[in-house]
């Protein structure tokens, strides 16, 4: 069963501003179609809606993320949810029972990320610190829906498959999932799949994340859900990103913007806030649009690229974490 209600659910399909054909199903989530189209837009819906943030390790009286299934609802869903979104373990698991709500056959994995040199993945394969999500549709379809991995993360669900199907992304980017051994495997099975991404056709491909067809539960992801929140890139890090939908405006959409996106979602683009940077991608190039180097402006980045509107309290944890910038105290 899914952790939330039928009402839940249904609040969250009419959240996420799915295409008109769509809304047929709103009131009866069951009914819901389950096909690749359908989990496509779902899957775009998802990242368009709810930022990939990980503001709970810096602006919270824990520095810990609660990733209770009822506690994600209250804070991408409930009455102050002020645009919040999560990491990782945060959409994912939120994501995995909305599908569960809609009748998806679907199981959480955990992921081994790769370590990376000025942001490009370099180094070993660590332990598992990522999740995802595996669905099995009707026609006997796999696919992978990680709507969780941040500015590097597929933009839509990714086929598993022998065939290695490419996928592109954004911009000049393609993605796929191969299905092979890591180098400092010594068993040679079982294959593991791997996620990789090359930024234009004559360009080698590279990897990102490694995962098996396991099943994990959310006990494993309060076990993984401590160490990435301590000792991971989420620690020293402040991050918040946020996928643009065709047409969509950089700065966070206001009541002037249609959101209705006719018959299908295509994202083109997205937007990113790095410690105290915000960043820019439309398809091409990466370029850096702010800088700031206060609490007061970092604030002020949040509410008008992500629409993210931390409580008083929340604001007053930072004083003394050493992510915290010069005006906090």
């Amino acid at each position: 069963m899914s952790a939330y209600s039928n009402s839940q659910i249904t609040a969250w399909l009419q959240h996420i501003r799915l295409p008109s054909s769509y809304k047929q199903y709103t009131y009866n989530p069951a009914a819901f179609p389950k096909t690749e189209e359908s989990l496509k837009a779902l899957f775009r819906a998802q990242i368009t809606t709810f930022p990939y943030e990980n503001l709970s390790v810096h602006y919270s009286s824990t520095h810990l993320v609660d990733i209770q299934p009822d506690a994600l609802y209250t804070k991408m869903m409930g009455p102050i949810s002020n645009g919040r979104g999560g990491y990782c373990m945060e959409l994912s698991i939120f994501f995995h029972h909305m599908l569960r709500g809609l009748g998806f056959h679907v199981y959480m994995t955990g992921v081994r990320n790769r370590t990376r040199t000025n942001g490009v993945p370099q180094g070993e394969t660590q332990g598992w610190t990522h999740i995802n999500n595996i669905i099995h549709l009707p026609d006997g379809s796999k696919f992978t829906a990680d709507v969780a991995f941040g500015g590097d993360g597929p933009t839509l669900p990714l086929r598993m498959d022998e065939k290695a199907t490419i996928h592109s992304n954004l911009g000049s980017q393609d993605v796929r999932l191969i299905h092979d051994v890591l180098p400092k495997q010594r068993l040679l099975d079982p294959k593991v799949w791997i996620y990789q991404y090359r930024n234009g056709a004559d360009k080698p491909w590279n990897s990102f994340y490694s995962f098996l067809e396991v099943e994990f539960f959310q006990e494993d992801f309060e076990v993984q859900n401590w160490w990435a929140s301590a000792k991971t890139l989420h620690r020293w890090t402040v991050l918040a990103v946020r996928f643009l939908r065709e047409g969509e405006p950089v700065k966070y959409p206001h009541q002037d913007w249609k959101a209705d996106c006719g018959e299908e979602i295509n994202i083109v683009g997205k937007v990113m806030l790095v410690n105290n940077l915000v960043k820019l991608n439309m398809g091409n190039k990466t370029t850096v649009i702010l800088q700031f180097d206060s609490e007061k402006q970092r604030l002020s980045a949040l509410r008008e690229f992500f629409n993210i509107r931390l409580t008083e309290e929340e604001i007053r944890s930072i004083n003394g974490w050493d992510m915290a910038l010069t005006d906090s105290n």
